[in-house]
């Protein structure tokens, strides 16, 4: 029931990589495949998901390609197309992307997705949606599910809390989505690491310069940081599987095959 109540309170869009929706517009045919879901928890942190065509490709001697035992082989595809998620510490530091939940459902499971499927909200057919909502529904269901953990996300001023939370501290600060244009450094909850330019600056102008560079870099990054959503909840839907993805930001992507 839970799955069927936060994709009824969700609002959609299409992911915000147009590069990403053109490549999967390039495959052939209709029918596209989440051909492999690999998570893989270690000090990095790596989400893999492969997507493939269903293409089977004729041959002019029986009609089709066949595997070694003789039978149409269903392995084949003409065209592989790569997401990935990392997340990684070198020297105290984190890079990447966290993967904060994860689920995976056969279409044969995927009923209440298409019962509000993001088309009946005015958008384009897509393998790729995003959840827009704020309040995220999945974020307010993770909360009132679990005993231990009543903020998201678990660093910096939370995007949002439990009503537990709430009732105990009706003055919590929450930042939704997005900060606020008032948000602080210090609400990320991450530091700004700057390397000062090579050869160290030695004479006072030199270092003043320094100094420049580096604000300017620190309010690069925090404009950056305010423009973007704290937070992504991804929808890859296939013809076979229902991908759902809360995590950091969107993944990179590339060709295996057939760029």
């Amino acid at each position: 029931m839970a799955r069927r109540a936060r994709l009824a309170q969700a609002s959609f869009a299409l992911w915000p990589d147009e590069g990403l929706l053109e490549a999967v517009r390039s495959f052939p045919g209709e029918r596209i495949s989440v051909l492999r879901t690999e998570l893989h928890h270690r000090s990095s942190k790596v989400l893999t998901v492969d997507l493939a065509d269903e293409f089977y490709r004729r041959s002019e001697e029986d009609g089709w390609l066949v595997g070694p035992d003789g039978d149409p082989d269903p392995r084949h595809h003409s065209r592989l197309l790569r997401l990935t998620w990392e997340d990684r510490w070198e020297g105290g530091v984190h890079h990447g992307n966290r993967i904060f939940a994860l689920e995976s459902y056969d279409e044969f499971y995927a009923g209440p997705y298409l019962t509000f499927h993001p088309t009946r909200q005015g958008l384009l057919p897509s393998l790729l949606y995003e959840v827009i909502s704020d309040p995220d529904p999945w974020i307010s269901e993770i909360l009132e599910e679990n005993d231990n953990t009543d903020v998201f996300p678990p660093y910096g001023v939370p995007v949002a809390v439990s009503r537990a939370v709430r009732a105990g501290d009706p003055d919590i600060r929450t930042t939704g989505r997005f900060f606020p244009e008032d948000a602080r450094l210090s609400d990320t909850g991450r530091g700004f690491l700057f390397s000062l330019p090579s050869p160290e600056p030695t004479t006072p102008e030199q270092r003043a310069e320094a100094q420049a560079e580096m604000a300017r870099r620190r309010e690069a990054q925090w404009q950056s940081q305010r423009s973007r959503p704290r937070y992504r909840h991804l929808l890859v839907a296939s013809g076979t599987h229902l991908l759902e993805i809360l995590c950091e930001d969107l993944p990179t992507w590339a060709w295996v095959t057939g760029s």
